[in-house]
């Protein structure tokens, strides 16, 4: 690589990472998630115990004799907890400087048709935790989930342009990763299936190498060590990485097979349960400590619910309403919130795919059939209508780079229409936190908004002095389009031949 080629390369990846962090950043909202108070106790007390907000969220339960714990696994909460720890003395200094942030407040009204979102609101304010919150998560989203989804797209980038793509069009699928998937919606607050589809990403690139391998190349075992620790890192963060570790480790020992036998499997597993084993190790670890038990999940000390009693702690035979709503359905469908991923499972009639379904090709769809089903047989995912597209977005990587051939191949007015909707639809959605079909209402009826305008809207009987009209989101987005255009001007005005890689 020469060296005015390696400083191009450098400086797209450079303004690849800050249009996608910049971005990223400004679709953060101050949704609370049940990982924040876990990560503001590991930050501020170093505890696992979530006591000083129970009430505030149906996934905070108590143990008697020890304590309150969030109903999900910690590794978000430790994600979410690094930023909280860098700004904990500005926090501090600002509550000390005004009091009256963190002071309990009467009660307001929420203009929302959803009740429970006015009850969290007012249980807040009479804490004096409304505040404090409401930074917390903002602070997750642009420190934590923001930075990472800007370090997913450069990999992706990366990866495809060490796979033959030049320097623009890598560029472009990754910020079509980046903004026209489901990515953008669940990374605007501290979420795991974001995080799990992060190390997705890094696993299918450790498996299937920087550079294509030749069909009888052998896998290192030190990449499949690496996919075992970030897969494991996955399942720190939730069990729905269960099937995800199942299929990369089949992936591993049949890739050890191929190179040796019956021992290269062996080793090829071991390989790959040994880079899992540490954060495998964490997780039981934590559910010691919190539940005095490891190998339980939390969901088993949580107060029954209705879904909670169907078969094993909410597990039964696969819906058939979980199973076309997974996909369709306009609330929190995978195809629903991102046509174009649909394409991914196109690849299989792809002309040249009959020399490639028994390779890579064949464990991304068999990833993609195993979390599928899991998802769909999980009854929890019945609440996915209140929260948009979820258990399936750790198949957004291996659906997106399986559809992108096949998008190619498309007639140029079927490519733009796909891609069109999809970047639509995952801004609107990212805009309004809604339902597809009344997110595409709400920004035709209103106009752009932003998350945090729009809650502040909502709550304008508590907080009248943060009130900014319409021109508060225009403004923010026309700040943020002149940024990324600064960013990227160097990259349009170049020439055509300097822009290959």
């Amino acid at each position: 690589m020469t060296g005015s080629h390696a400083s191009r390369w450098r400086g797209a990846g450079s303004r690849l990472v800050l249009s996608v962090w910049l971005v990223y950043a400004l679709f953060a909202t101050t949704n609370v998630a049940r990982e924040t108070y876990l990560a503001l106790s590991l930050a501020e007390r170093g505890s696992i115990r979530v006591d000083e907000y129970l009430g505030l969220h149906s996934d905070l339960f108590e143990i008697p004799g020890r304590g309150g714990y969030i109903n999900n696994n910690p590794g978000a909460s430790v994600a979410g907890a690094v930023p909280l720890v860098v700004a904990r003395p500005v926090l501090a200094a600002l509550f000390a400087w005004k009091p009256a942030l963190v002071a309990p407040k009467p009660p307001a009204a929420y203009d929302d048709p959803r009740p429970n979102r006015s009850k969290f609101m007012n249980a807040a304010r009479a804490r004096g935790l409304d505040i404090k919150l409401g930074l917390a998560a903002l602070i997750t989203g642009v420190g934590a989930m923001a930075p990472l989804g800007a370090l997913a797209a450069w990999l992706l980038f990366r990866y495809l342009t060490h796979r033959g793509h030049d320097e623009r069009a890598a560029a472009g699928w990754a910020l079509l990763y980046a903004f026209g998937t489901p990515l953008l919606f669940r990374s605007a607050f501290l979420n795991q299936n974001a995080l799990l589809t992060h190390t997705m990403l890094g696993s299918w690139i450790a498996m299937t190498g920087w550079r294509p391998r030749a069909p009888d190349a052998p896998v290192p075992l030190a990449a499949m060590a690496l996919a075992g620790l970030l897969l494991g890192f996955g399942l720190l963060c939730d069990y729905s990485a269960a099937p995800l570790l199942v299929v990369f480790g089949l992936w591993s020992m049949t890739a050890g097979w191929h190179g040796g036998g019956a021992r290269g499997a062996i080793v090829g597993g071991a390989a790959f349960t040994a880079g899992a084993l540490p954060m495998i190790a964490l997780l039981l670890g934590y559910q010691q400590l919190a539940f005095g038990a490891p190998w339980f999940p939390a969901q088993r000390y949580m107060p029954a619910t209705e879904y909670s009693v169907i078969g094993w702690n909410g597990f039964f035979v696969p819906t058939r309403e979980l199973l076309l709503g997974n996909l369709f359905d306009g609330r929190y469908g995978l195809f629903a919130f991102c046509p174009l991923l649909a394409l991914g499972l196109a690849a299989w009639w792809a002309p040249e795919a009959s020399r490639r379904r028994y390779g890579p090709m064949g464990w991304a769809l068999a990833t993609c059939a195993a979390l599928y089903v899991f998802s769909s047989a999980n009854q929890f995912a019945n609440l996915q209508w209140n929260t948009g597209v979820r258990y399936l977005v750790p198949l957004v990587p291996l659906l997106f780079l399986l559809a992108i051939p096949v998008l190619q191949r498309l007639p140029l007015a079927a490519r733009w229409l796909l891609v069109g909707s999809s970047l639509v639809i995952s801004l609107v959605v990212s805009m309004t936190r809604e339902s597809v079909p009344d997110a595409l209402a709400l920004v035709a009826q209103s106009g752009p908004t932003l998350p945090v305008f729009l809650v502040l809207e909502k709550m304008a009987s508590g907080y009248p002095a943060l009130q900014f009209g319409v021109w508060g989101p225009l403004g923010a987005l026309a700040l943020a389009t002149g940024c990324l255009a600064a960013l990227w001007w160097p990259e349009l005005r170049a020439p055509a031949g300097r822009r290959q890689a």
